[in-house]
């Protein structure tokens, strides 16, 4: 079946992508009626505007299966080529966190990214297809098994997202000798930030998937020292078992001697685990009866650390910094500089400090926003043992002002930075 029949064919519209899968022997659960992503059209999208498959001479290959969607990946697209999902109602991004899942299954090892198409409510004239987000997994897709891939999303709200990009190989193809093939099969977005599936690394000793506690015997709040990670508010009552919030963190330095709390309180008897040398596993030994003094020799960078409160488990990263971050930017047709004109070249700044920058584009072009990268090993792989090691948050256009200045906010300046301008053409 070719692409262009598929959209039209009456059969494969109404399909829900919240179809129960069963594929060698894991079943996926049906997502509830208000939380699944049914669609209306099913194609290709790449980021890089002069992409084949986004000037018309190539065209991808997009084929429904029984019970998945196949989708090529292809050697001649960008490292964000994806399959596009129209959807057939469209979903707000919100300052709140939204989590999207899909379940994806691909043969290859690689970092795995949504985007999200939309447009802004109080502009008329924009076109549905802008991109609004781009974000990566918390959850490592492993090859050859299906994963419940996990994507946090929120904007400023008033922004309907109309479309979703599901990236199943957001790396380079230099090294790609030939095409592959991936399947996407239920997508739904929700309050839950936990995966349905279970990872190799930092094992639970029970299933997160449907399980939860009361809110008041649950966990609401994690400290250590100043910082705080808020969970998300309990519905109706009760709170998920286990919680992960990867995409935030606690802060520390090499040295320090820290004091956790849950929910405001100190938190008790081997109650926080701390994986110090990161090797996806919490052992007996950074386990800690709710203070720690950290190693002065401990290298920069996010840990992984869970809380444990009761039955509830909530597992987030402890950020231990520097007291001076270095910031360069890259990008092509411009530059991102300081607002006084300052190279951003090995820049080094204070720890949680703003940033004010200003964005020059070359002769033609414009500037649609920038992209910023902050952690550590920014030109590594994203993840270790699914805990985010650095993530990208896209600043719009419409936060600069119009001759080109803008701020990185405090929030964003919590490890090392790449500034990325996005320069489009006239």
């Amino acid at each position: 079946m070719n692409l262009s029949s598929l959209l039209y064919n009456n059969r494969y519209k109404t399909l829900l992508l919240a179809c129960v899968l069963s594929i060698t022997g894991q079943r996926a659960q049906a997502a509830s009626a208000a939380d699944s992503l049914q669609w209306t059209s099913l194609g290709v999208y790449d980021t890089w505007e002069h992409s084949p498959f986004m000037t018309g001479r190539l065209k991808g290959n997009v084929v429904v299966e029984q019970e998945a969607i196949a989708f090529q990946r292809s050697r001649y697209g960008s490292n964000t080529y994806g399959l596009r999902v129209d959807l057939k109602q469209p979903f707000e991004l919100t300052p709140e966190l939204k989590y999207v899942h899909v379940r994806i299954l691909k043969p290859k090892a690689g970092r795995t990214m949504l985007i999200g198409l939309g447009k802004r409510r109080d502009r008329a004239g924009q076109s549905p297809l802008t991109e609004q987000f781009w974000v990566y997994s918390t959850q490592t897709v492993e090859p050859g098994q299906w994963t419940d891939a996990v994507f946090p999303v929120k904007g400023a709200g008033g922004i309907d997202i109309h479309s979703l990009v599901v990236v199943p190989d957001c790396e380079s193809t230099h090294n790609l000798k030939s095409d592959f093939m991936a399947h996407v099969g239920t997508m739904e977005v929700n309050d839950n930030p936990t995966s349905g599936t279970l990872s190799t690394s930092y094992p639970l000793s029970f299933s997160p998937e449907g399980a939860t506690v009361p809110a008041a015997e649950g966990i609401s709040t994690v400290g250590a020292g100043k910082s705080v990670v808020k969970l998300p508010e309990a519905s109706n009552g009760q709170q998920p078992r286990y919680t992960a919030l990867l995409e935030e963190a606690l802060d520390a330095t090499p040295g320090e001697h820290l004091a956790f709390t849950i929910n405001g309180q100190p938190a008790g008897e081997g109650s926080v685990s701390i994986d110090l040398d990161r090797d996806g596993r919490f052992s007996a030994k950074e386990q800690f009866n709710g203070t720690v003094d950290l190693p002065s020799s401990l290298p920069y960078g996010y840990y992984r650390v869970r809380f444990h409160h009761g039955l509830a488990v909530a597992d987030t990263r402890l950020n231990v910094h520097p007291q001076t971050v270095t910031v360069n930017q890259e990008g092509r047709n411009g530059e991102v500089v300081l607002s006084d004109g300052q190279a951003l070249s090995a820049l080094h700044v204070a720890f949680g400090t703003a940033l004010a920058v200003k964005a020059v584009p070359s002769h033609g072009f414009t500037c649609s926003g920038v992209r910023v990268r902050c952690g550590y090993n920014l030109t590594g792989d994203q993840l270790l043992h699914g805990t985010p090691l650095y993530v990208d948050h896209v600043i719009p256009r419409s936060a600069f002002k119009a001759n080109g200045v803008g701020v990185i906010p405090a929030e964003l300046v919590r490890g090392d930075i790449v500034i990325e301008g996005l320069f489009v053409s006239k």
